[in-house]
């Protein structure tokens, strides 16, 4: 029996579901083994983990003791994590949100069948021998790669294995981190950096991390991952004011960190040697770091406790060392080569963050809850280095259960997205993620669609240029002046500007012989307004023209409106 795209889509949401619990779990054993076995029996440094950190309520003082022991494991982990990879399957290096993002956008779904199998191995390598990584990477890139495995099985169509790849990223999520809301938004909103979504994938995500979450607490209980502790404190409105400074505070801190993780990942590319070597080296690199700031290799989930239980009972600036010093291990370790993801360690930033702004606060004798800022730093960190608010604050507060922060969290995630977003305007890399896009008109996977449909109502003169959301992504995309290729036409879409002393100003279009250039105005913007151009429309300094061209009239067309001397053609 064949079934309809949506009851198949809801059948592949419920199996995936059930592979990305199955997966994580398999993950989070094979992660223990490696800390086990490498970083606590050859680097002899024992990791804390959330339930120890839950019974301890503080952390031991830090520099009391140097670990000398510590780079023989993150050396030994990058080292075989790094042949592994560059021998199996390059695709895994790094944190392998990337990877499932360039699969959506540029491979339609698609994804080598031994990419998940090898990421899971190099992951736990990576994060149990100490390095610095996270657990959302690997279980995304399993779970998506899980589905992509699906897509190729059951021949789906390229649309609905790009969604699949979705699902499967988000049950894998669920599953890590006990936040089905959070991740299921995660999973439609990673893919693009200025507040866009993929609205197809938001049904199927919801059913996926719903039936992973249900699994997973059949194995480890339904409680948050995190262990928030009753406050004794109500949240005032000049509390609002503390958590506005360190969402903007955040915001910078969201900058930073995919400068410095990208600096050191195109050092470490620069490096002429072997890829399999790198991860070595950057591990070589945090074990020695570890030597003196252990707290800041590995998952780091133990003192993530210690900040949201509000029990560190360390000075704001050994808290602002902890987060600053996780943004070098991170960008050391992922940035090498190694295997990891990058939402857990920026959480770390963000806790640590939060709970050093707050001791710094109660210096002036505030009685803040330290443990309410490390809530809302972790969130407004990841909101601003990743772009995704929505997700970050959902996420963030169903992992610890802090319900009674979402006004706080809302204000500052708010601010750290706008603030992280002025400062990278012009940044090379501008998020945490490379492979994001800023919306779906400039995805691969969407674009064509888009041209294609604009061009048709431009046509029909069905739709005012700055009316309507598609033509403003069509505006962005051809901002370049690039052509547009169009399915099935010779034809290319460009957008050219009219400047001062262009030859065509003040004339009528029917007047310009466009019909034997094989050239049509489909749209023309003009200052604030637009244009659906008819015959008697006159050029006029400024205008936008929107232009189907072949190859021959686009030359003919730039030379007609082209003033002597060079002006009148340039992109707009």
């Amino acid at each position: 029996m064949k079934l309809d795209r949506t009851t198949r889509l809801i059948v592949i949401s419920v199996a995936l579901g059930v592979v990305g619990a199955l997966g994580a779990q398999l993950f989070l054993l094979l992660l223990h083994l490696t800390d086990t076995w490498v970083l606590a029996l050859l680097g002899h440094y024992h990791t804390i983990d959330v339930a120890a950190a839950h019974t301890m309520g503080a952390p031991p003082a830090p520099f009391t003791r140097l670990h000398w022991w510590i780079p023989i494991a993150t050396t030994l982990g990058g080292l075989v994590a790094g042949v592994l990879i560059y021998s199996l399957a390059p695709e895994t290096e790094g944190h392998g949100t990337d990877a499932t993002l360039i699969g959506f956008h540029r491979n339609n779904g698609r994804m080598r069948a031994r990419a998940p199998f090898v990421k899971i191995v190099v992951s736990a390598l990576t994060i149990g021998s100490g390095g610095s990584g996270g657990r959302e990477g690997p279980t995304a890139q399993i779970a998506s790669g899980v589905g992509a495995i699906a897509g190729s099985l059951f021949k789906l169509p390229d649309d609905e294995r790009r969604l699949v790849m979705l699902i499967g990223m988000a049950a894998g999520l669920s599953a890590i981190f006990k936040s089905p809301l959070g991740t299921a938004i995660f999973a439609v909103e990673i893919l693009y950096s200025r507040m866009a979504f993929e609205g197809d994938a938001l049904i199927y995500t919801l059913i996926s991390a719903a039936v992973a979450y249900a699994i997973t607490g059949a194995f480890s209980g339904y409680t948050p991952l995190f262990l928030l502790p009753t406050s004794q404190h109500v949240v005032q409105p000049m509390d609002l004011v503390w958590f506005a400074l360190l969402g903007i505070i955040a915001g910078g801190l969201g900058a930073l960190l995919p400068a410095v993780y990208y600096r050191i990942r195109d050092g470490f590319a620069a490096l002429r040697i072997p890829n399999h070597f790198k991860p070595a080296i950057g591990g070589l690199a945090v074990g020695l770091i570890g030597i003196v700031v252990p707290p800041i290799i590995g998952g780091g989930y133990g003192y993530m406790q210690f900040a949201l239980q509000g029990g560190t009972g360390l000075a704001a600036w050994v808290l602002l060392l902890f987060s600053l010093g996780k943004v070098l291990t991170l960008s050391l370790t992922i940035g090498s080569g190694g295997s990891g993801g990058m939402f857990g360690p920026t959480l770390y930033v963000g806790a640590m963050l939060g709970a050093a702004f707050a001791a710094s606060l109660n210096l002036l004798h505030l009685n803040l809850d330290s443990s309410w800022f490390a809530v809302v730093g972790m969130a407004a960190v990841f909101a601003g280095g990743a772009r995704v608010p929505i997700a970050a604050m959902v996420m963030v507060i169903e992992m610890t259960g802090g319900f009674e922060l979402i006004m706080p969290t809302m204000i500052a995630v708010a601010l750290a997205f706008i603030v992280q977003l002025a400062l990278t305007r012009h940044a090379k890399y501008p998020t945490i993620y490379e492979a994001q896009v800023p919306t779906p008109a400039e995805s691969p996977a969407h674009r064509r669609a888009y041209y294609e449909a604009a061009v048709g109502l431009l046509r029909r003169q069905e739709v005012r240029l700055d009316r309507d959301i598609l033509s403003r992504e069509l505006h962005g995309a051809l901002a370049r002046g690039e052509g547009i290729p169009l399915t099935g036409r010779s034809e290319q879409l460009y957008r050219l500007a009219l400047a001062p002393g262009s030859p065509v100003v003040g004339r009528e279009v029917r007047s310009l012989g466009l019909a034997a250039m094989g050239v049509v105005i489909v749209g023309l913007i003009r200052g604030e307004g637009d244009v659906v151009p008819g015959g008697g429309t006159r050029l006029q300094v400024g205008d936008q023209l929107l232009v189907a061209a072949g190859s021959d009239g686009i030359g003919k067309f730039r030379s007609l409106i082209t003033a002597p001397g060079g002006a009148g053609g340039a992109a707009a």
